[in-house]
């Protein structure tokens, strides 16, 4: 991809001149609004466009009502925007024409260049090239478009802008996307769940322009509050958070959808934008440091981004739901924890200010509507609100959602529950449980600048998004990275390309001052013996042999062995499994201490070629491919972010205490993962990835039982 060389502030004049422009040229301006030179003019007129508008076109002298020019030159009126929408061969002379017109910007929405392959690229290049000598700034080309809510400028092919509203989605979101089809959908998901824009961008095959220019541009905007991004790569992903920092500084916060984070979804990616996708999970751990929300799916990103332009964060931890049945309001709670969400508990001082309209069975959570019009306040002119305001007043509720299902006066009940939301400053979600009924309900919240959930998974996984966004705890960057030992430094300069065995990767963790189990290789079943007798029974034995890596998978290990005899007959088993494996070659067993564990971690690093180096904490032992219970974090990982990971794991109460078992010491814990996030760091690529795995953890102890690592000296 070739990126942008202008200098910051001349690019966002140029971003500025094709999201603000006061005049625009339309290339290839059309009658048929079945072409984009028809539908891009027809959509700007339709709603309002205050700017002056040019088309052009040699062969008509007027279009759509308004008169035509045969050459932009002709237009004799300074440009802000040219909009090219003409055949591929003609667009390097339609920018030639723009150049000597002074143009200041061009959105090229003609494909059949860069994605179409390499007769493409070159005829890209050439348009890019002539853009840049003139200091045109360049859109595209194949770009559906773009819109500024703020000043009614619409150049986007949107078919629910074009056929369906009568008006822009206007709000404080600006969404920029590398798909245009993706923009399309969020407009129209924005006129249905009540969104509103202050921008929306697609991007094209970013020649020039690409999305961390209009990402940066929107930090700066005043009209944007929420910034959306629908990713399939970045130029510079460091230049990605760099902006993310300015615009957490900025108390803007950033969501992000990237495709490619399966290998189907990466192909996918490639072949329609020419672009390569980059390691999911390493992007996501990226984006979580630097507190950006990553989502698996763009329209849910809008119902997001709304509700926090709505309500703002949450400002507690608990949930609170309401409803018009007791059913749903148990069902909803028993949802809450699928999605990691808590419900309140309500404090003594509101549970008595719901006595006058709760029986005392009913002064909790759920709030059933239905118990309250039945209960001591019936009839009450007041009943509505003052049942309800007492929840959302209590510290320990954070968020409200009201399961609307269907009853009386639904539209009342959301103005009130949205307007209780706003001054209490928590988020309150109305969500449809009532099907097509509440269709009156969703038209009084799109009035009232009120998101409208239209499901219960889709409200929680918004209250899930907010209190993700709570919590986040920025990493003090100040902290100075620990020298490694000078002895450690030494040890590597002997290590060769190429995976590492145990005893080789245990000496790095040891000169890192990491506990690990002893042991010492035997070549023979007699060796075996006499160092079992050393070391003292019960002891375990491992392969050690060329070609083979996942020791439990195929034998290769051996536990609890309490006598000679069984050590004999342990090391025979493991000689016959090796021949069974196809290229290994024997080397001998590794006999250890055998040292059991009241639970087992892994730990382990890789470094990603495009993100950098990082630190994995998780469940461990011999299901830890299938359990996949681990945290990625960017190393060095801070101790307070490493306890955070910690404390996050399910198998965490195992850690814990656990029904009488010994706690680990979370403390040494930390210290020993965070020395082997510095290790990660430091080393960089040369260790591309580093496993601990079983980590045994027993009180106040926890050792390394085995390790593999791979380097590479280049």
């Amino acid at each position: 991809m070739t990126t942008t060389t202008t200098h910051a502030s001349t690019t966002h004049e140029g971003i500025r001149a094709i999201l603000n422009p006061r005049s625009i040229a339309f290339i290839g301006a059309s009658d048929d609004v079945a072409k984009w030179g028809g539908v891009l003019l027809h959509v700007l007129r339709k709603f309002n466009y205050p700017g002056a508008v040019y088309p052009v076109n040699p062969k008509a002298e007027s279009i759509q009502g308004l008169r035509a020019y045969a050459r932009v030159g002709d237009i004799g009126q300074p440009i802000d925007l040219a909009v090219i929408s003409i055949g591929v061969d003609g667009v390097e002379q339609a920018m030639r024409e723009c150049a000597a017109a002074g143009v200041r910007a061009a959105m090229v929405v003609t494909s059949q260049f860069a994605e179409s392959g390499p007769e493409g690229a070159q005829k890209q290049e050439r348009v890019l090239a002539t853009a840049r000598q003139a200091g045109i700034a360049m859109i595209g080309p194949n770009c559906m478009g773009v819109l500024n809510a703020n000043e009614s400028m619409v150049l986007l092919n949107s078919t629910a802008l074009v056929e369906f509203f009568d008006d822009i989605p206007r709000g404080r979101i600006g969404l920029v996307s590398q798909s245009g089809a993706v923009v399309g959908a969020m407009i129209a998901r924005a006129g249905f769940v009540g969104a509103g824009f202050s921008s929306c961008v697609s991007l094209g095959n970013q020649a020039d322009l690409e999305i961390c220019d209009f990402f940066d541009y929107l930090v700066d905007d005043p009209n944007t509050g929420v910034i959306c991004l629908y990713m399939e790569s970045a130029s510079s992903v460091e230049r990605l958070f760099a902006i993310a920092r300015r615009a957490r500084r900025a108390g803007k916060p950033v969501l992000i959808t990237k495709a490619g984070r399966t290998p189907q979804g990466a192909k996918a990616v490639a072949s329609h934008t020419a672009s390569m996708a980059g390691a999911y999970e390493t992007f996501v751990a990226r984006c979580q440091h630097e507190g950006i929300l990553v989502q698996t799916d763009a329209l849910q990103m809008l119902l997001t981004a709304q509700a926090l332009q709505s309500f703002g964060l949450p400002t507690a931890r608990g949930i609170a739901l309401f409803s018009g049945s007791g059913g749903q309001g148990a069902l909803g709670s028993d949802a809450l924890n699928d999605y990691g969400l808590v419900p309140a508990e309500l404090g003594a001082a509101t549970r008595s200010a719901l006595a006058p309209f709760f029986t005392e069975s009913n002064q909790q959570l759920p709030y059933d509507m239905g118990a309250a019009a039945s209960g001591p306040g019936k009839g009450r002119a007041d009943l509505f609100q003052a049942s309800m305001e007492p929840i959302f007043a209590d510290p320990a509720v954070g968020a409200c959602a009201y399961l609307m299902t269907p009853q009386g006066h639904m539209d009342d009940i959301a103005a009130l529950f949205t307007a209780l939301g706003r001054k209490y400053g928590k988020p309150a979600l109305v969500v449809n449980c009532a099907s097509g009924i509440t269709e009156h309900m969703r038209q009084a919240l799109l009035g009232l600048d009120a998101p409208f959930c239209p499901s219960q998974h889709e409200a929680f996984l918004t209250l899930r998004d907010l209190q993700w966004l709570r919590g986040y705890v920025p990493t003090d960057e100040s902290e100075a990275l620990p020298a490694l030992p000078a002895a450690l430094l030494e040890f590597t300069q002997t290590l060769q390309d190429g995976m590492q065995d145990e005893d080789t990767s245990k000496r790095l963790l040891q000169l890192a001052g990491i506990d690990v189990a002893a042991g010492e290789l035997a070549a023979d079943a007699d060796a075996a013996v006499r160092l079992a007798k050393e070391l003292g029974y019960p002891v375990v034995l491992k392969i050690v042999a060329e070609g083979v890596t996942h020791k439990s998978d195929m034998g290769g290990v051996q536990l609890d062995l309490r006598n000679a005899t069984a050590v004999r007959a342990a090391f025979a088993r493991i000689r016959r499994a090796a021949e069974g494996v196809p290229g290994a070659v024997f080397q001998g067993c590794l006999v250890q201490p055998m040292i059991k564990a009241e639970s087992e971690l892994m730990l382990g690093t890789l470094h990603d070629p495009q993100f950098g180096p990082f630190l994995l904490v998780g469940a461990g032992g011999t299901l830890v491919e299938l359990m996949k219970e681990t945290k990625l974090l960017p190393a060095p990982a801070s101790p307070q972010a490493i306890e955070r990971a910690l404390r996050g794991l399910r198998c965490f109460p195992l850690l814990d205490g656990y029904r009488g078992r010994e706690p680990a010491d979370l403390d040494q814990l930390v210290t020993i993962a965070h020395r082997v996030s510095v290790l990660a760091a430091t080393l960089g690529p040369r260790m591309p990835e580093l496993d601990i795995n079983p980590l045994a953890v027993r009180g106040a102890r926890a050792v390394a039982l085995d390790a593999r690592m791979r380097w590479a000296r280049a």
